[in-house]
């Protein structure tokens, strides 16, 4: 089963029975839906589920059997292309909106894995029902994105707090629990992913700054000012050039007395701008 698949199962699982919240549940299940001239509703869905499902609801709504051949539905009943024809959905209780949105997504909606990308889109043909997506969207700051096709719309999400807040008012918890891990093991691996690459930059830091105080010692030797320097540079040059991979503090204890680092830092800045002076 796949993380789309999962959902509708979800949804379908907490679906209304009864009242107000089925009707809009309902409206929501055949929003793609069209209609014959004798007034015949026609439904095309390539999810088994989702065609079981509005084949249920229409059974027990209406007392009826859907014909179902392959993806394509057919209901014979006016009493549907009424209710289907009668304008905008009544939303009577609070969840009335939250179970209309719930059969649209049933039937229009699809879902990447989130272990793969954050995206939830709608799907819609139906101009009308367009428009009521639209508008509970925007009453819930949402923001949507749109793509338009021939015959088709597709509104989509790709933030991750829009769909979660989606998620949120269908009441699929487990769609949404799978969403908040796969957020919290995306950050865990993109802080160890930061933290790898900032010990890699600091060993390439390290690397490169001691190639430079040893190339500033080869140019001073070969030019013979080695004796030249100081005696505590002298020491320096040469605890760096036979301990040429010890860190900075491994190299600042290998002195006598032992350095800090930063008094060892000024001491190897002081060969360099030595070499420079050459």
């Amino acid at each position: 089963m796949s993380y789309s698949s999962d959902l509708k199962e979800e949804l379908i699982a907490g679906a209304p029975r009864s009242g107000c919240c089925r009707r809009n549940y309902l409206r929501g299940l055949f929003a793609n839906a069209g209609a014959t001239q004798e007034h015949k509703i026609i439904l095309r869905l390539s999810s088994a589920a989702a065609r079981h499902e509005c084949a249920r609801v229409y059974r027990e709504q209406y007392k009826k059997e859907a014909l179902i051949e392959g993806n394509h539905m057919l209901f014979a009943s006016e009493k549907l292309f009424c209710d289907l024809s009668a304008g905008r959905p009544q939303f009577v209780c609070p969840k009335c909106a939250g179970n209309y949105l719930r059969g649209v997504a049933v039937t229009c909606a699809s879902a990447t894995d989130p272990e793969k990308a954050y995206r939830l889109e709608f799907n819609l043909a139906d101009a009308e029902h367009l428009g009521y997506l639209a508008d509970f969207f925007a009453e819930r700051g949402l923001e949507y994105k749109q793509r338009r096709r021939e015959r088709d719309h597709t509104y989509y999400f790709k933030k991750s707090a829009d769909i979660e807040e989606i998620l949120s008012v269908l009441g699929a918890n487990n769609a949404l629990f799978a969403l908040m891990n796969a957020k919290i093991t995306h950050e865990i691996r993109n802080n160890a992913n930061r933290e790898a690459n900032c010990d890699a930059l600091n060993i390439k830091k390290a690397v490169d700054a001691a190639e430079r105080v040893l190339t500033a010692i080869d140019k001073i030797r070969a030019c013979a000012r080695f004796e030249a320097m100081p005696e505590e540079l002298r020491e320096t040059a040469r605890l760096r050039t036979e301990y040429g991979e010890a860190s900075l503090s491994e190299l600042a204890k290998l002195h006598n007395p032992p350095l800090t680092k930063s008094g060892l830092s000024h001491r190897l800045q002081r060969i360099i701008r030595f070499a420079e002076g050459i």
